[in-house]
């Protein structure tokens, strides 16, 4: 193969992804009903946030938009609902009294359980054809172009865990 076949194979096979990641979007929007009915009424943007907020437990709502790489905007408004529906608790930084903490509460954690095992639930149900290998190969594909589509294109350890994953993956 030439130089300008790889490329344009290459191009080619971009394209299809982008395509594919699309689809993808749509496809979880439009089965949004899915598990709507068992989420006490939160958006897919809700459920993510309180994740990542039972994950960092005692984080700034900064490091919540940076880790879902939204605007910090996204999270004040995520956080208000979340906060009006007493799924979370905010608190002062003990070591920067001018920073806000925001923590899960009890009720938060059973409402992200729910969640995600409703989601879990009706994921599982399209996923009946598959055996547990391709449901993991594919969660692990997922995972790690998620992880490249999250760093900047000029960070040099993107190549490295790529490459690793890649050889993991064979």
């Amino acid at each position: 193969m030439t130089t300008a076949s790889v490329e344009r194979h290459r191009a080619e096979a971009v394209q299809g992804l982008f395509d594919g990641l699309l689809h993808v979007s749509r496809s979880l929007r439009a089965r949004s009903g899915d598990w709507g009915h068992a989420v006490g009424g939160l958006s897919r943007g809700d459920i993510a946030t309180l994740g990542v907020v039972e994950r960092g437990d005692g984080i700034r709502p900064g490091r919540i938009a940076q880790t879902q790489g939204v605007d910090p905007s996204v999270v004040s408004r995520q956080l208000a609902t979340l906060d009006r529906l007493g799924l979370i608790s905010r608190g002062t930084d003990p070591m920067d009294g001018r920073a806000e903490l925001i923590g899960i509460t009890h009720l938060g954690r059973e409402q992200l359980v729910a969640a995600r095992s409703s989601m879990c639930d009706a994921l599982a149900r399209r996923l009946t054809g598959w055996e547990p290998e391709e449901i993991a190969r594919a969660a692990s594909v997922i995972e790690d172009l998620a992880d490249l589509l999250q760093d900047t294109p000029h960070d040099t350890e993107v190549t490295t865990i790529h490459e690793d994953r890649k050889e993991s993956h064979v």
